[in-house]
């Protein structure tokens, strides 16, 4: 048995996060399935008192909340790549470059999740969730352009943060959907755009660890 348990949401962006932070520091860890349409979620609420998923168990420890969740692995497996810095003024534009990821970046895929609900749905909602992210990842473009991930060569939690909801606007239409609906919706009404070929490697590099 590992020493951690990850409650998972799989779809999720959040619970993407933590396993691609997990993979990449090479941190064993066992998974348990949450149900997406469980909307009670007593297990959860059992172990963390409170219902969201990621959530980890490390020995007596529980963590919710991904942004936590990364800190946590970087201050307790301190023998492992680092995803945040050691210096205040790196520390501070990672938080300041993670905060955009959550923002300007997450922003598209809570757009087009809210019209996957609604019967019909308002495309044009969906069109703009579109233009948003190919706009919102112009920046990501230009710095790829020299380095293989957002804040140089390695991996960070911009990285981290960023990638999991970039994917959503990349997944293949020859996926089917995975059998699931949002993701077909997802897949007709969401792109990434043109002139994003260096994003696109991107996000394959960082979602390598995504397993």
């Amino acid at each position: 048995m590992a020493d951690i348990t990850l409650w998972n949401l799989g779809p999720s962006p959040n619970s993407m996060k933590v396993r691609i932070a997990l993979n990449y520091k090479n941190i064993p860890f066992d998974t348990v399935e949450v149900d997406f349409m469980d909307d009670e979620r007593a297990a959860l609420v059992e172990v963390s008192g409170q219902p969201l998923a990621p959530i980890i168990k490390h020995g007596d420890t529980v963590v919710y909340d991904s942004r936590a969740i990364l800190r946590y692995l970087d201050s307790n497996f301190r023998d492992t790549p680092s995803l945040f810095a050691t210096d205040c003024p790196t520390m501070r534009e990672l938080e300041q470059e993670e905060d955009y990821a959550r923002d300007a970046i997450s922003t598209p895929i809570r757009m087009v999740f809210s019209q996957a609900f609604e019967q019909p749905p308002d495309l044009d909602v969906c069109a703009d969730a579109s233009r948003l992210i190919n706009e919102a990842t112009a920046p990501y473009e230009e710095r790829l352009q020299s380095h293989d991930f957002l804040m140089g060569d390695h991996m960070t939690v911009v990285d981290v943060t960023a990638a999991p909801s970039v994917s959503y606007a990349m997944l293949p239409a020859e996926s089917g959907g995975e059998g699931n609906p949002i993701f077909q919706f997802f897949i007709d009404s969401f792109r990434l755009g043109e002139r994003r070929d260096k994003t696109r490697e991107w996000v394959g590099r960082v979602m390598a660890y995504n397993r």
